[in-house]
């Protein structure tokens, strides 16, 4: 890089640019192209949305060993607290007020699980 392109920060030569700035902040100066078909980026694009990772973190973290893992949706934390809100009434409720109140959480966990999923 020519010197007229640096800038002195903290002791260390950086870039000027915003992206390359970036990246020196980040230590990630090298970049790894791969061949992969349409399907497989779709399926690692869906894995790393899951685990609420960028396509790279995800791969990265993937390939030094680290432990990836799916966030729960939202959704997921309020049909938990539907169940609970449940047990805490359901001394007080009809058999039928229990069983549509069950039929609802199921609807509601269905469509979560659909949405996360990709499938109908």
């Amino acid at each position: 890089m020519p010197q007229n392109r640096q800038l002195k920060l903290k002791g260390a030569i950086a870039p000027v640019t915003p992206t390359e700035r970036i990246d020196f902040m980040r230590g990630r100066s090298c970049a790894i192209n791969i061949r992969v078909t349409e399907n497989e980026k779709r399926k690692m694009e869906k894995s790393a949305r899951l685990c609420g990772l960028s396509l790279s973190a995800y791969l990265r973290k993937l390939g030094l060993g680290k432990q990836v893992q799916a966030v729960s949706p939202p959704e997921f934390y309020e049909i938990y607290r539907q169940l609970k809100a449940l047990r805490e009434r359901r001394k007080s409720m009809s058999d039928s007020e229990i069983d549509r109140a069950f039929d609802d959480i199921i609807q509601s966990f269905l469509l979560a699980y659909h949405a996360i999923s990709g499938s109908e």
